[in-house]
């Protein structure tokens, strides 16, 4: 039968006249389900948004794509384990604090990236598992221009790995897809992409000429050698190949970024969409965590870039 000794001590539920019988078992709350990740696209309302990949502005009217979280509906099973575990009982204080409500609204804000810069939110495999089938089924997508929706569908098509299932050989065995075929296709959405994510911006026609032309050469060389280069003209380090090169080839073109004017330690982000400047801040050794910087400017001058293992610089 059922026992009824059931009581909840530390977050498990456990019976009082036969433990040494029972093995503990979670409730909802030790067992909480993670939060769904939800997306939408518009264009931007104003100029006050930043994009959480650049950490640049994102210009009024421009397409950007948003990321949010939010709890997932409690299903049935979760709402017997809370009744089990005393849901009847006040489980939280009613009034929760300033701070607490606080840091929810900044867990569920929505965080904003232009166009550009989304295919760099997150890696592929958080891409694949996360993002929807289809663009389409995002909020505010049925608002946003017909040539945007079909700008926005080739650059997901291209975000997404290629789900091509194995077939099977005569005697039953899985047999892999060609390598070239894999490579062919991955060649073609890895230039979709830039196709999409590399725009004119504020650029001149004669620069733009020159980054592009600097992202060609760059673009056999790898990680280390890029980030050598980035590390001898004191710019930012982080970022896939594909920032790196870019950042390379607009430092060769334009120049080298100088260290932030205000709090004078951390390094300048630059976004050629809009033109903007920016320093998230730096890490510092004597705190032991980041400090934050808001300097935001378009105008910032540039120096002379160095190029590695070459006495050339711009």
């Amino acid at each position: 039968g059922i026992c009824q000794g059931l009581k909840l001590k530390l977050g498990l539920i456990w019976c009082s006249l036969c433990v040494s019988r029972l093995v503990p078992i979670p409730t909802s709350a030790s067992c909480k389900m993670p939060k769904e990740n939800r997306f939408e696209v518009e264009y931007a309302k104003s100029n006050m948004s930043t994009c959480r990949v650049c950490m640049a502005k994102i210009p009024k009217e421009a397409l950007r794509i948003g990321h949010f979280q939010v709890e997932p509906p409690l299903l049935e099973n979760d709402r017997t384990a809370q009744e089990a575990a005393g849901a009847g009982e006040e489980k939280e204080e009613k009034d929760a604090s300033n701070e607490d409500k606080r840091m929810d609204a900044i867990s569920n804000a929505t965080r904003w990236h232009h166009f550009e810069c989304f295919p760099r939110m997150k890696g592929q495999k958080w891409m694949d598992k996360n993002l929807p089938s289809k663009p389409s089924s995002m909020g505010g997508f049925a608002k946003i221009k017909k040539a945007d929706q079909k700008k926005l569908e080739k650059m997901w098509t291209a975000m997404l790995s290629d789900k091509t299932p194995a077939t099977s050989s005569s005697s039953g065995a899985l047999k892999r897809p060609a390598a070239a075929g894999e490579t062919a296709s991955k060649k073609a959405k890895k230039d979709t992409l830039a196709e999409l994510t590399s725009p004119q911006g504020v650029l001149s026609d004669k620069d733009y000429k020159k980054v592009q032309k600097n992202e060609s050469e760059l673009s056999s060389m790898n990680a280390a050698q890029l980030r050598n280069e980035l590390d001898l003209n004191k710019q930012v380090l982080s970022g896939k190949k594909e920032e790196l090169v870019q950042r390379v080839a607009e430092g060769r073109a334009l120049g080298a970024l100088p260290r932030c004017p205000r709090c004078e330690k951390g390094r300048i982000h630059w976004s050629r969409i809009g033109g903007w400047h920016s320093c998230p801040g730096y890490y510092d050794k004597d705190l032991g965590a980041t400090k934050r910087c808001y300097f935001r400017s378009k105008d910032v001058k540039r120096g002379k870039w160095k190029r590695s293992g070459k006495s050339k610089s711009k």
